[in-house]
C-alpha cells in the first residue's frame, strides 16, 4: 500500500467512522502521505428565511460550516494528533462535492464507512458510495462499520480472458493493490477468477458438436481458464491460493466472500455501457449489492470521471 500519498477520508458524522480515519492515519504514516477529512453538509434552499433571526442563506450557512468544523475537530482529536490531518467542511451534494476534491487536489485515495445494512438483511453500501464507484476516477476503500483492525482475508477479483486491454491493466493493479495489502496485514490473499460453460444451445447446434462431447469441451474450457490464470499469476511471489470457479462473476465472487468469510475484495468497476466514465460495470454493480465486507474498487487508467469541478451541485 505504498503507492498512495494524498488520502482524502469521507465523515459523516457518524462514530462508526473512527476505525475508518483511524485506519487511514495508520496507513498515512507507513506512506509518509497527506490526509484530508471532508464532511459534506446539505446547502440551505435560497429562499429559506429565519424566523427569529434576520440571516441570510449566506450567513447561515456559514454559522453552520464554522458549528461542524468545531465538531470536525474534536472527532478527529480522538486518534490524530494536532496538524497531522487537514479538515474540511464543504457544502453541496456529498458525491459530487468528494469528487470535485479529488479532481481539485489530485487525491490518490478515497476512504469512506460503508453506510447500509448489509448481509442478506439489505444493501451495505448507499447511494453515495455507489456514486463514488460509479464516478470517481482515484481508488475507493469502502470499509464495513464492524470491520476489524485487520483484514483477515483478502480477495482478489480478476478477470483474466484475453482480448480487453483495459482489463488487462487493471488485473495488474488489483493484483499489486492485493498484494501489498496482503503483505502489510498478514493476511489469507485468493485470487479467484469466474468463469462460464459456453452455451450448450451453440454447442449442439451452431458448432455442430454432439452432446456426448459436452463433456469433455467443458474440462477444456475450464482448463483453458487455469491456463490463463496461471500465466498471469506467474509474475507474482506473493503466497496467495488461486481459484477458478464456475458460474456468472457476480454470483460466484459474492457467494466465495460469504463461503470463505473474506474480509475484504479487491476488485474492478470497468464501464462498458458506451458512455465513458459514467457507469460501472453491472457485474461489479450487482457484486457490490450481494456482499457483506469491505471493498477496495480501482478503475482502469482510461477512466475519465463525468464529474467536472465546474458542475453545480446544488
Amino acid at each position: 500500500m505504498k503507492r498512495f500519498k494524498n488520502i482524502l477520508v469521507v465523515h459523516d458524522g457518524r462514530e462508526s467512522g473512527q476505525a475508518t480515519l483511524t485506519r487511514a492515519i495508520d496507513l498515512a504514516r507507513r506512506n509518509q502521505a497527506k490526509v484530508t477529512v471532508v464532511q459534506v453538509i446539505d446547502q440551505i434552499p435560497r429562499n429559506y428565511r429565519m424566523l427569529i433571526v434576520s440571516l441570510l442563506p449566506e450567513e447561515i450557512m456559514a454559522v453552520v460550516v464554522r458549528e461542524h468544523t468545531a465538531l470536525l475537530e474534536k472527532y478527529v482529536a480522538n486518534v490524530a494528533e494536532a496538524g497531522q490531518v487537514e479538515l474540511k467542511v464543504v457544502v453541496g451534494q456529498e458525491f459530487i462535492e468528494i469528487i470535485k476534491e479529488v479532481l481539485r487536489n489530485e487525491h490518490d485515495l478515497v476512504i469512506k464507512t460503508a453506510r447500509g445494512m448489509g448481509g442478506t438483511l439489505g444493501m451495505l453500501f448507499g447511494s453515495t458510495a455507489m456514486h463514488l464507484l460509479r464516478k470517481c476516477p482515484c481508488p475507493l476503500w469502502l470499509i464495513k462499520p464492524e470491520q476489524g483492525p485487520s483484514f483477515g482475508r483478502v480477495m482478489a477479483a480478476v478477470d483474466v480472458e484475453p482480448g480487453i486491454e483495459q482489463e488487462g491493466n487493471l488485473n495488474t493493479k488489483i493484483m499489486e493493490m492485493a498484494t501489498s495489502l496482503a503483505q502489510t496485514e498478514h493476511s489469507e490473499l485468493h485470487v479467484v477468477h469466474a468463469w462460464s460453460k459456453p452455451d450448450v444451445r451453440y454447442l449442439t447446434g451452431e458448432l455442430d458438436s454432439f452432446p456426448d462431447n459436452i463433456e469433455a469441451l467443458d474440462t477444456e474450457a475450464k482448463d483453458m481458464h487455469v491456463c490463463w490464470l496461471g500465466d498471469f499469476l506467474a509474475q507474482y511471489d506473493q503466497q496467495y491460493t488461486e481459484h477458478v470457479v464456475e458460474g456468472l462473476a457476480d454470483e460466484v465472487i459474492s457467494g466465495f466472500a460469504e463461503q470463505h468469510q473474506i474480509d475484504l475484495i479487491v476488485m474492478g468497476t470497468v464501464c462498458r455501457t458506451g458512455i465513458p466514465g459514467f457507469f460501472i460495470g453491472n457485474t461489479a454493480e450487482k457484486i457490490v449489492h450481494r456482499i457483506d465486507c469491505s471493498v477496495l474498487a480501482l478503475k482502469p487508467d482510461s477512466f475519465v470521471s463525468p464529474v467536472l469541478l465546474n458542475e453545480d451541485s446544488s
